[in-house]
């Protein structure tokens, strides 16, 4: 279990990599890996979940406080598996996020 951010300030990228659990226990990991980064409508925001076996409800929540902190933007939820995708459709994410 882990969280991993590359920003790249140049590019104006933000790339969040979870893998394994993405659960409560990351909470803190998560919330590192953004708040010091100003929002900017240039910024292009991405969670890649390539390597995240599960998530859980407060996992969905880490995800709305992540959009509420750059909430000019809308961030790209990538690389999930057929079981994330299922998590975030019965959660109805597509409304607040691009995911793929």
């Amino acid at each position: 279990m882990s969280i991993t951010q590359n920003f790249d300030s140049e590019n104006h990228k933000l790339v969040i990599t979870v893998t394994g659990s993405f659960n409560f226990s990351e909470y803190r990991s998560f919330r590192d890996a953004y708040k010091n980064i100003t929002a900017d409508k240039k910024l292009d925001i991405s969670v890649n979940l390539s390597q995240t076996e599960y998530m859980d409800s407060s996992a969905l929540g880490m995800l709305l406080l992540l959009d509420e902190h750059f909430n000019t933007q809308r961030i790209n939820i990538v690389n999930c598996s057929d079981y994330i995708k299922q998590v975030f459709n019965i959660a109805n994410f597509s409304q607040k996020f691009n995911i793929s």
